[in-house]
This record gives C-alpha cells, sequence and structure tokens, in this order.
C-alpha cells in the first residue's frame, strides 16, 4: 500500500470512528479504533497504537465481548513482542488464548497458539510451546490453512532440531 493509500484508509477510518462516536456504537467504534491501530503499527508510531488497542479492551472488556477482548489482548501483545516486553506479551498471550480456547474460536486459538507457543519456547518453557505449537497445526489442518500449516510445521522441526 502507497504512503497515498494509507493515509486515505486512514482519513475513511478515522471518519468511520466520528460516525460511531455520533451514534453512541462503542462496539463498531473499538472495531474502528483496530483498524486505525493497525495502520499506526504499519507506519511505525506503535506507542499510539498500544493506546488504542487499550482502549479498545477496555470497550470489549466492558461490553463482554470475550473475542474482542482476545482479539485486542492478542493486539498489544504483538507490539509487546517487537518491543521485546516478553514477559507482558506472554502474559497477554496466555490471558487471549485461554479465552479463545473457553469460547471454542479455533481460528483464534491457533493463531493466538502460534505465537505463544514461539514465546513459551524462547522463554525455556519448550515442552509447553511445543504442545501449544502443535495443537495449532492440528486446528490449521482442521480449517484447511495448508499453506500456514506448512509453515508452522516448519517451526516445530526446527525447535526439536535445536533439542539439547
Amino acid at each position: 500500500m502507497s504512503k497515498g493509500q494509507v493515509d486515505e484508509a486512514m482519513k475513511l477510518h478515522r471518519e468511520r470512528l466520528a460516525i460511531f462516536e455520533q451514534l453512541g456504537d462503542t462496539r463498531s467504534r473499538a472495531v474502528t479504533l483496530g483498524d486505525i491501530a493497525r495502520i499506526l503499527v504499519d507506519k511505525g508510531q506503535v506507542d499510539e497504537a498500544m493506546k488504542l488497542h487499550r482502549e479498545r479492551l477496555a470497550v470489549y472488556v466492558q461490553l463482554g465481548d470475550a473475542d474482542g477482548r482476545a482479539n485486542a489482548l492478542w493486539s498489544i501483545a504483538r507490539i509487546e513482542m517487537e518491543r521485546k516486553q516478553a514477559k507482558e506479551a506472554l502474559e497477554h498471550l496466555t490471558e487471549s488464548y485461554a479465552i479463545l480456547q473457553g469460547i471454542g474460536r479455533l481460528d483464534g486459538i491457533c493463531m493466538v497458539g502460534i505465537d505463544l507457543g514461539m514465546a513459551l519456547c524462547a522463554g525455556g518453557a519448550r515442552e509447553k510451546g511445543l504442545e501449544i505449537l502443535k495443537r495449532s497445526l492440528d486446528g490449521l489442518k482442521q480449517l484447511g490453512q495448508s499453506d500456514l500449516a506448512r509453515q508452522v510445521q516448519g517451526l516445530i522441526d526446527r525447535i526439536e532440531g535445536q533439542a539439547g
């Protein structure tokens, strides 16, 4: 996406945000905050993106929206991973993963599980991390995500090859 397209997308999302705020539609506002935050991350404005993700999280907690809460936690964790804030990222990934397991959201379990599994392996909990990665692999196969499943299998093979 070119800079002009990114700027135009940001403008449209901000306009949508204003409309949702006028309507008092907190759920749509939270979704739009996530869209804006993703653009900000792409632009390297991670501090502002983190603020928006935390705001989304508060909205989803208030609404009792478990799926939205899990997604916001995962978004926060991904920024923390980039910032090398391993402890915080692991906490948020663990919470997101548990929520997704509780609601049976297989696609989310798989995607968050990849990040959680890698974080656990990197943090010294190799066996637990591999267990979660293998669950993600099984889920990706169930979902027909063969390309991503192959990538996760390669990751598992590399981690298992580092034993010793």
